[in-house]
């Protein structure tokens, strides 16, 4: 209640709605392929396997995503530039500034990311799931029976 007090209830409101519509976005490697894949009428084979498969190469992708890009430059920002900017040499000062841009305000692109990530991997994936489902052939090495007593 004292929230509501203190925000009055239009933007409490608004706040608990915009909230909402971020759980629902961060969300999406789940629920657009599941709508996708129990569609009534091209119901894909294995539909939950599509939805688990779909899941784990948006959140990977992503994380590899924040993890090759993100940790280096914080790596950089942290130990090497302080160290070149006091030897006097201000070499990717840019860098620094879009790094903390992307630091402060990652929460904002989480959603929206996903979201992109999501779409193209159901796509992609979503052309071939037939064919990845479907029994690979038995090329087995069959030999010929022996003839005669063994």
């Amino acid at each position: 209640m004292e929230a509501i007090d203190l925000f009055g209830p239009k933007l409490s409101a608004m706040l608990i709605g915009l909230a909402l519509v971020y759980f629902i976005m961060s969300f999406a490697p789940v629920w657009l392929p599941a709508i996708i894949a129990f569609r009534r009428r091209s119901r894909f084979p294995r539909p939950f396997l599509f939805v688990g498969t779909v899941a784990a190469l948006v959140y990977g992708v992503f994380s590899f995503l924040a993890f090759a890009v993100l940790l280096p430059t914080e790596v950089y920002g942290i130990f090497i530039a302080p160290q070149l900017e006091a030897a006097g040499i201000a070499a990717g000062a840019r860098l620094i500034r879009i790094s903390r841009f992307f630091v402060n305000y990652w929460w904002l692109f989480v959603p929206t990311v996903q979201l992109a990530l999501t779409w193209y991997v159901t796509s992609q994936v979503g052309r071939r799931w037939a064919y990845i489902c479907a029994a690979p052939p038995n090329n087995s090495f069959k030999p010929t029976p022996l003839r005669g007593a063994a």
